[in-house]
């Protein structure tokens, strides 16, 4: 099957239970946007439910260069691994806009989920969920074109970020071709020429900053 026809498909229901069940459950803290929340190499002994707003999660290579691999909104943790793992983060975590947390200890949490076990299927519904979206990742990468993966990464982000329109879906996010670029390992100039073909074909239209991922095309 052709990357243009395949269809793709993501569940976020862990959302609403995350939510439910442990917007009160530590200290609210808002951020601006563009702030950093957490960095690199360090430990964490609590976790983050995001309440409003977007996060962006990334690398930063040697040369400052910034490789997202996640974006997260409402309803999603992070800092989970970390937690769990018992060791140091490998990404950066950053606001995209205004963003609301939860930021709750990891007795607390632990203690909740020992006497609530059935979220534990929602936890697991989360993580998973992000493993999917990075596997994605890594098979655009390893298998197709850089017109392929741009196209990919449209579609997930339609879906991931995505209000649904007369002719499709818009991509809530205010993503430059620079950001996109390192997200498929390319260059702005080239993103830019394949956007322009993409739109040619009838598969986005844009309208400013905003892409519409037109699906059944």
């Amino acid at each position: 099957m052709s990357i243009y026809n395949a269809e793709y498909t993501i569940n976020y229901e862990y959302r609403n239970v995350l939510l439910t069940h442990f917007k009160d459950m530590g200290e609210i803290i808002d951020f601006n946007k563009d702030t950093l929340i957490e960095f690199e190499y360090k430990k964490l002994n609590y976790i983050y439910l995001i309440l409003n707003g977007i996060v962006k999660q990334f690398f930063l290579d040697s040369n400052g260069v910034e490789k997202t691999i996640l974006i997260l909104t409402k309803g999603d943790m992070f800092g989970e691994i970390t937690m769990i793992q018992n060791d140091y983060d490998r990404v950066i975590t950053r606001t995209y806009s205004p963003v609301r947390v939860c930021k709750i200890d990891k007795d607390i949490f632990y203690d909740y989920l020992k006497n609530n076990p059935y979220i534990y299927d929602s936890i697991l519904l989360m993580i998973t969920t992000k493993f999917r979206i990075l596997m994605y990742q890594i098979y655009d990468k390893t298998y197709l074109s850089t017109k392929e993966r741009l196209f990919s990464l449209l579609r997930r982000l339609s879906v991931q970020h995505g209000s649904l329109k007369e002719t499709g879906y818009e991509i809530n996010l205010n993503l430059t071709h620079e950001e996109l670029a390192t997200m498929i390992g390319s260059t702005r100039s080239t993103v830019t020429k394949l956007l322009k073909a993409l739109e040619s074909e009838g598969k986005i239209t844009r309208n400013g900053k905003k892409i519409i991922f037109h699906y059944k095309i």
